[in-house]
């Protein structure tokens, strides 16, 4: 599951709706970056959160 853009969480409450993001988006394995964010950055991070969005839309 993609990280979350309003949270920067891999695993949240918010809707795909709340997201921005289509079903398929929201179910898309991470990216690289996504992935390295993810294991080396605390939960509530901002840089999580920025890298989310960055990759909001990646293709699926």
């Amino acid at each position: 599951m993609s990280l979350c853009p309003v949270c920067g969480r891999a695993l949240c409450d918010h809707t795909p709706e709340e997201r921005g993001q289509t079903d398929e988006e929201m179910m898309r394995p991470l990216s690289e970056e996504e992935e390295a964010t993810w294991r080396n950055n605390p939960s509530d991070s901002p840089v999580k959160t920025a890298v989310a969005q960055k990759h909001k839309h990646d293709p699926v």
